[in-house]
């Protein structure tokens, strides 16, 4: 029963299909999917057997029971959604592993950078004895740590969207480097993409290269690198710029994943908008020496 699929919905177009689906639900079977009903009264009657009032429903189009962990919600889209197993996700981000990965490490650094605007933005983190400072203890790793993982998710992201298979490699680096080769190579410099967040990242691996000791990236989340002095400056200023730029990054990924080479981000002839701009031959002067590297590969 209930085989017949359209765009994954399980199609409900029949009594034998409603009963069948009353059946799963009332034996506590597991499961969490959309459903496509063909007829509307098909629904009513799923709702109407379960107990639940259907103006009722009608009026927030959900309905959850935390005794049943019954969740079932009707989209404007034209599926409904049933999940016997309590309030759980639909469905990953995307069809892809390393934009997934990507989306899911911006959503935890995302939290961490706004937690950290949220502790410096109260006067008592500068009392040393505060427990907003001492929350400062806590966030610099967290935050250092996930920076690291973020762009190199990013970075593998960027060259699996690309067609190519990501090296198995934790060395930011490499990974960065290997980003930029594409990049040149599929004329995605002079754009937005590489002017408001690969430059960037850069100043990031800089940093990560000159921390001594043979520093291994994948061991920082152990606190293994044992010449691994990192502190962070808590600047509302830098936390606000952090945050905006790995947005960018975000942005860019997911729009990249959908729109292909016809992103935003990847339109080229931003150095030749930049230079249109000035108005005298120092300014031209001044842009040709801060964003020359837009055109010329320099890795």
């Amino acid at each position: 029963m209930m085989t017949k699929n359209t765009n994954e919905h399980k199609i409900i177009s029949t009594k034998e299909d409603l009963d069948y689906l009353i059946c799963r639900i009332a034996s506590k079977d597991p499961f969490a999917h959309t459903f496509k009903f063909d007829v509307r009264a098909l629904f009513v009657q799923l709702i109407k057997s379960l107990g639940i009032n259907y103006e009722d429903f009608v009026q927030h189009y959900f309905y959850y029971d935390e005794n049943r962990n019954l969740h079932i919600s009707e989209s404007e889209r034209g599926f409904v959604w049933i999940s016997t197993y309590g309030l759980v996700a639909k469905e990953k981000t995307t069809d892809n592993s390393m934009v997934n990965a990507c989306a899911v490490q911006y959503y935890i650094l995302s939290l961490l950078i706004n937690k950290a605007i949220e502790v410096i933005e109260k006067k008592s983190v500068y009392d040393v004895d505060s427990y907003d400072f001492g929350q400062l203890t806590e966030l610099t790793p967290a935050l250092f740590q996930n920076i690291i993982f973020y762009i190199e998710v990013f970075c593998k992201a960027y060259i699996n969207l690309n067609g190519k298979v990501p090296k198995f490699d934790h060395k930011l680096a490499n990974v960065y480097s290997d980003l930029k080769r594409i990049m040149y190579e599929k004329r995605h410099n002079n754009t937005h993409f590489q002017a408001r967040i690969v430059d960037y990242l850069a100043k990031i691996i800089v940093y990560v290269n000159s921390i001594p000791g043979d520093f291994k990236e994948q061991f920082v989340k152990y606190d293994h690198n044992k010449e691994d002095h990192t502190i962070i400056s808590f600047s509302l200023v830098n936390l606000k710029e952090m945050k905006y730029v790995f947005s960018l990054c975000e942005d860019f990924i997911m729009d990249f994943y959908y729109e292909k080479g016809k992103s935003h981000y990847l339109v080229s002839g931003l150095f030749e908008s930049l230079i249109d701009m000035c108005k005298n031959k120092e300014q031209e002067d001044a842009i040709k020496n801060s964003y020359k590297h837009l055109l010329y590969e320099d890795i």
